[in-house]
């Protein structure tokens, strides 16, 4: 009763200065308007729309969405071999021990901080050793306990394989939907099989001996690996990478010692 006769008065004070007026209280607007006919004072109540809609020509905005996408790149790479001297590895020169890959590289966006991917490539190791000829078991499991029967050049250990890896990438920067490069963070594990391996002895341009002892010499290995990718150098893609291998190339029950295990390097893409 009380709202009827608020409404009421505030129509009749309404309809003395103008033929039609608007009072709105709150959420509430009230249209008073005079008829032709009579006398007869009509109110109209109408409620705002909250939240207020868009009129008939206007659209709203559809939300962004992150488009999934794939991606895949070619890559080269050059690492070293990290010496280790302790009493479990074989002794390495410095500087003189590489790793080469070549392969192509596929990442699946699945969001704008998250992505999987993985390789396949073509990788290339190179151990250059110091004296490895005058350990014991060494001379005995691989040489035949045969001597030199000249002076040598360098004694390498040689690995060709065919790897795989599988990684997860955290962007540490929002990806642009271009696919822009952005810093990246990748994690993952790889896999090496040796197609061919040897122990090489050079004396000359030519003149080489190989010993391919393939009880000695493990043929498949695994990696841990991480990478720190998405920088510009000279203009090309690059990222630096650390490769952990945590099985044995060579096996414990021929050789008491193993390679190296750590390898550090860069990619282009």
């Amino acid at each position: 009763m009380k709202k009827i006769i608020t409404i009421f008065c505030i129509a009749c004070l309404s309809v003395s200065a103008i033929a039609q007026s608007a009072v709105r209280i709150g959420n509430y607007e009230f249209f008073v308007r005079n008829t032709k006919q009579d006398s007869l004072t009509k109110v109209f109540v109408e409620e705002d729309p909250c939240p207020p809609c868009p009129s008939e020509n206007e659209t709203r905005p559809k939300p962004k969405t992150y488009r999934r996408y794939n991606q895949s790149n070619t890559f080269g790479s050059i690492g070293l071999i990290v010496p280790d001297n302790g009493s479990s590895y074989y002794k390495i020169l410095d500087g003189n021990s590489i790793n080469l890959e070549l392969g192509g590289l596929r990442t699946y966006h699945l969001g704008n901080w998250f992505a999987l991917g993985g390789t396949l490539q073509y990788s290339y190791y190179n151990y250059r050793f110091k004296d490895i000829n005058e350990e014991p078991d060494f001379y005995s499991k691989i040489l035949d306990g045969k001597p030199f029967e000249k002076d040598f050049k360098k004694q390498v250990f040689r690995s060709h394989n065919v790897a795989l890896s599988a990684f997860t990438r955290f962007y540490l920067l929002p990806l642009r939907y271009n696919g822009d490069r952005r810093l990246y963070l990748d994690l993952g594990a790889q896999g090496d099989y040796a197609v061919f391996r040897h122990y090489m002895v050079k004396y000359g341009k030519k003149d080489k001996d190989y010993y391919k002892n393939t009880d000695a010499f493990n043929p498949f290995n695994v990696s841990a690996i991480a990478r720190i990718g998405g920088i510009k150098i000279l203009g090309s893609n690059t990222a630096f990478f650390a490769r952990y291998r945590f099985t044995e190339a060579f096996n414990q029950k021929e050789l008491p010692m193993d390679l190296p295990p750590l390898t550090i390097g860069i990619q282009f893409f």
